[in-house]
């Protein structure tokens, strides 16, 4: 698989659980009925509602955009408490516009804490992204889905009972 097949979510998926982005990746989904992402299709939805949302540009989906100069990517969730992954799809999308936009900047919303996180590409992180694009490869090549690992976030998530159970 090629960088332009991946996409943020999937490097949100391999930061915080390498099994749901093997799930992922083979259209195996549990979301439908998850309460936790109807709210945050809601928040997303109903918050910065004079910005134009979901600006696609090849493998990337930007939540919304801004250019006062300097390019701001823009990635809205509903809470920070598991930022690890957000923070890691920015960068990926920094990652893919370093060389068009060297300055571009991501920022993290969390509109329900009103909270912003900047978030900005290092070329400590541009080693590590190289590094997470071929972990990517590695897993969604697997013939089965790695090993469950329990974390304190899984009792949320919507593939628990096919993990844990």
């Amino acid at each position: 698989m090629e960088n332009k097949k991946i996409t943020g979510v999937m490097v949100q998926y391999y930061v915080t659980c390498k099994r749901e982005l093997w799930f992922y990746s083979h259209q195996i989904n549990m979301n439908y009925n998850n309460e936790d992402i109807s709210i945050g299709k809601l928040i997303h939805e109903r918050s910065y509602s004079r910005e134009n949302k979901e600006v696609k540009v090849d493998n990337m989906v930007f939540d919304y955009i801004k250019n006062d100069g300097d390019l701001k990517i823009f990635e809205m969730k509903k809470s920070s408490k598991l930022s690890i992954g957000a923070k890691y799809q920015l960068y990926f999308y920094l990652y893919n516009l370093k060389d068009i936009e060297p300055n571009a900047k991501g920022i993290l919303i969390y509109p329900k804490e009103r909270k912003k996180e900047e978030v900005i590409l290092t070329d400590e992180i541009i080693k590590e992204m190289d590094d997470i694009l071929e972990g990517i490869i590695e897993i969604i090549n697997l013939e089965i889905p790695p090993k469950a690992k329990k974390m304190p976030y899984c009792k949320r998530c919507s593939f628990y009972e096919l993990c844990m159970v």
